[in-house]
């Protein structure tokens, strides 16, 4: 009699939920920054870059395409580009094709609040403060009820880091220069030192606190390409500290916004703030200020946020 083994196998079937499939728009400074902090549950599938890398990233192919990245189909859309007409396109894609995104693109983000409302999921932490969590901190004071009056902030890195230099006495095209060698400041940096790039973040702040839609183009700024060469010493001689200073005041009439160079007295907790730091300070309607503060610009801090948003999203797709 022969006996014959028989040989059973059972297909196992992984537990938990699937990872989320990502795709990351652009590998620079920032994109550079959240690919190496990814959390587990998130499984990036391609890469959009300038030019080609044969190894890929991270384990992930590279593409110089964006048809061919979006045509992954995936779950999530991170997005680290450039600001401009280009990545605005993606995001529109992006949100067209039910993805949840979330970038770091304050311009896109405050332009176009019928993306924000279109997306299955619209984040943009990054967007505002960097390292500093004020969209997070208005969002909690919302949900518990608290209601702002008034915002007051310095949100530009790049503009703190030149202004403290200006301070020391040095030129404004030097004090630019070692901002972008300091990985602060964009190749164009008239947005940062205009004050666009203020205004954009407070249309996002306004948003948050309020759900009032400000265009950002149409809030007052001032330049600091404007200022008298030795205005910053000045400040700093009279015992005062110049500082961008964003502002957003509610009252029954609407919502104030502007963007202005003041010459700060040293206990204003924004007077406080130095090189490419961020400080916000939030003024309820009843009770005391809020004050955030953190690094507003660099690889780091904004990537870090990045992240805190993917980790956000992460928690409420699997609660």
């Amino acid at each position: 009699m022969t006996t014959s083994a028989l040989t059973l196998t059972r297909e196992i079937t992984p537990t938990g939920p699937r990872p989320m499939r990502a795709i990351m728009l652009g590998c620079g400074v920032v994109g550079g920054g959240v690919i190496d902090r990814l959390p587990d549950g998130i499984e990036l599938v391609g890469v959009l870059a300038r030019t080609p890398r044969p190894g890929g990233i991270a384990g992930a192919p590279v593409f110089t395409d964006a048809d061919a990245v979006l045509a992954l189909k995936p779950d999530l859309v991170i997005e680290a580009l450039p600001g401009g007409r280009f990545a605005e396109l993606l995001l529109e894609r992006a949100v067209e094709a039910g993805c949840s995104v979330i970038t770091a693109n304050k311009d896109v983000a405050a332009r176009r609040p019928d993306l924000v409302r279109r997306a299955r999921s619209f984040a943009c932490s990054a967007a505002v403060g960097g390292g500093a969590p004020v969209l997070e901190t208005v969002q909690r004071l919302s949900e518990s009820g608290t209601a702002l009056s008034r915002v007051r902030g310095v949100l530009n890195g790049t503009s703190n880091f030149v202004l403290d230099r200006l301070a020391r006495g040095e030129a404004l095209d030097s004090a630019v220069k070692a901002a972008q060698e300091s990985g602060f400041a964009e190749a164009d940096p008239s947005a940062d030192l205009d004050g666009l790039d203020a205004a954009n973040k407070l249309a996002l702040i306004a948003r948050e606190a309020w759900g009032v839609e400000l265009n950002p183009a149409e809030i007052d700024t001032q330049s600091i390409s404007d200022l008298p060469r030795d205005a910053g010493s000045k400040a700093r001689a009279d015992g005062r500290v110049l500082r961008q200073v964003a502002s957003l005041s509610r009252s029954p009439v609407g919502v104030k916004a502007r963007v202005r160079l003041e010459a700060l007295t040293l206990d204003d907790p924004l007077a406080r703030t130095r090189d490419e730091g961020n400080c916000v300070v939030l003024s309820p309607e009843r009770g005391a200020v809020v004050i955030v503060s953190g690094k507003g610009a660099g690889r780091g801090p904004t990537a870090a946020s990045v992240i805190g948003d993917v980790t956000r999203l992460l928690s409420k797709v699997r609660s």
